[in-house]
């Protein structure tokens, strides 16, 4: 989503974007020179969240090396709060983005003294770093326009099946340890006039998506908001099916029934521990009580619901991780488990000590909420582990569900890989672009499917079942010159 609000806005003023989508394709650095030396852009931008931090920053540090006069720039919540940092340690990097970028980046571009540009930090010409004041939250949010989503390959993420990502509102009131949405999007929420967010609903079903997913920190927030936006899309008769984020203590039966009836069909719980005393540590303000009503509550409103939690707290021993296990699986739902990563920004980080985490690294990469990178005075990383070792043994997360504590696009990602194997083979290998020229042997599809068969583990029925579909969709295309076929997304 903030790739596709950057370069909407962007658009809207007037300058030539394009995007290399790294997500549903074959990372490679050739490939990244062939557009750097195709498009030879002014400006190379990345986003990026902890985990995949270490990646974005060396695409970039590749770009300096093609072309040392493009100006390099990095957003994202995890260098909004280690700016310095990573300036310190990234050369290449000339510009960090702090917060929402929109504004931030229309000023950058449009040659602003860097000084006077709110919300960056910077190397100035003397190799000083610079911080600049912080750049005041976009008030109006109907003012952005539409994002840019026909400069993504779109065909790839139809064939894999994804849904599209939409965003209601910004902010979240909320100032739970382990999280920054709150530093990254404001403690006062800002909606989107329901109207409009119907309106983009609209437009992402006329690109053929069939499912949205709506990534706001806290859709349930504002139940005025959420009734008008729910008699929008019953307004307009849209089928479509669709997920959202919510907290136990922002829903009700009336919420929850309304939300179902305009065609929503996961919920996504933030519950974090089956223990009453962490969940007040980290200040998540919610009793398990409430958990198990607001649970049952959605299920007698025929919802599916995620409980989604999070291992490693503050206070975390064998017991509570025990508890935790029994909690979820008493719920009867699917649930997540995660495992406790100490975001820069969050209050888990900057007061370790006082709530008794000890950091054991600071290798981002391994910030994926999937391994222990801490420990509690009572909880090790062994114990981190076994407890991970019976969750996965009796797994009660759907492939289809959202997840907890990753970005929203790795979980989708994820989600998509389970959700259509084949396709995810083929998509992020960039296997149909790597087959060049095919003899026409009078049946295109069967062609491909014999080509496709003996570089991935599928058979030639299988996948010329899949291709058919794709083909009739659009996705997949090709032309025939001189006896020879070429394949390519559309």
């Amino acid at each position: 989503m903030g790739l596709l609000y950057l370069a909407a806005v962007l658009e809207n003023r007037g300058y030539e974007v394009d995007v290399l989508d790294l997500l549903v394709s074959k990372y490679s650095k050739d490939k990244i020179r062939g557009k750097l030396n195709e498009y030879q852009p002014d400006v190379v931008g990345v986003t990026s969240v902890t985990m995949n931090y270490p990646v974005a920053s060396d695409i970039l540090k590749f770009c300096k090396s093609v072309d040392k006069d493009i100006l390099t720039i990095i957003g994202g919540p995890h260098v909004t709060f280690a700016p310095m940092e990573t300036l310190n340690e990234a050369p290449w990097i000339d510009i960090v983005v702090r917060g929402e970028g929109e504004e931030t980046l229309l000023d950058i571009v449009s040659g602003k003294n860097l000084e006077y540009v709110d919300g960056i930090a910077f190397r100035s010409d003397d190799s000083e770093i610079k911080v600049t004041g912080e750049r005041s939250l976009i008030t109006n949010l109907d003012e952005l326009p539409l994002p840019a989503r026909h400069l993504f390959p779109l065909s790839r993420y139809h064939a894999l099946a994804a849904h599209c990502s939409l965003v209601t509102g910004r902010g979240c009131p909320f100032n739970c340890i382990f999280c920054v949405g709150s530093k990254m999007g404001g403690r006062r929420a800002r909606f989107r006039d329901p109207q409009l967010v119907v309106d983009e609903i609209e437009h992402a079903l006329t690109y053929g998506f069939k499912e949205v997913n709506v990534e706001d920190d806290l859709f349930t927030l504002n139940h005025k908001h959420l009734h008008a936006i729910c008699d929008e899309i019953l307004a307009r008769d849209l089928k479509f099916e669709w997920s959202v984020f919510a907290r136990v203590d922002t829903v009700n039966p009336d919420v929850l029934q309304k939300l179902r009836k305009a065609g929503c069909t996961w919920l996504c719980y933030g519950i974090e521990s089956g223990n009453q005393h962490i969940l007040d540590l980290v200040k998540k303000k919610i009793t398990l009580e409430k958990i198990r009503d607001s649970v049952k509550m959605a299920h007698d409103a025929d919802l599916n619901v995620l409980a989604s939690f999070i291992i490693g707290l503050p206070g975390e021993t064998k017991e509570t991780l025990e508890q935790t296990l029994r909690f979820a699986q008493e719920l009867d739902t699917f649930y997540g488990l995660h495992v406790l990563a100490p975001f820069p920004g969050t209050e888990v980080r900057e007061k370790a000590d006082e709530y008794g985490i000890e950091i054991l690294t600071s290798d981002w990469s391994k910030y994926d909420a999937n391994r222990p990178v801490t420990r509690t005075k009572d909880a090790s990383p062994e114990d981190i582990t076994a407890t991970l070792h019976k969750y996965y043994r009796g797994l009660r997360l759907t492939p289809d569900a959202l997840a907890g504590t990753q970005s929203a696009e790795q979980a989708a990602l994820e989600r998509d890989k389970r959700r259509s194997p084949l396709a995810w083979s083929l998509v992020s290998g960039d296997i149909i672009e790597s087959l060049g020229s095919i003899e026409d042997k009078g049946d295109p599809v069967n062609d491909l499917a014999d080509k496709l068969s003996r570089l991935v583990p599928y058979s030639q029925q299988k996948i010329s079942e899949n291709v058919t579909g794709w083909l009739e969709k659009g996705f997949l295309k090709y032309e025939l010159k001189d006896g020879h076929l070429f394949w390519r997304w559309s």
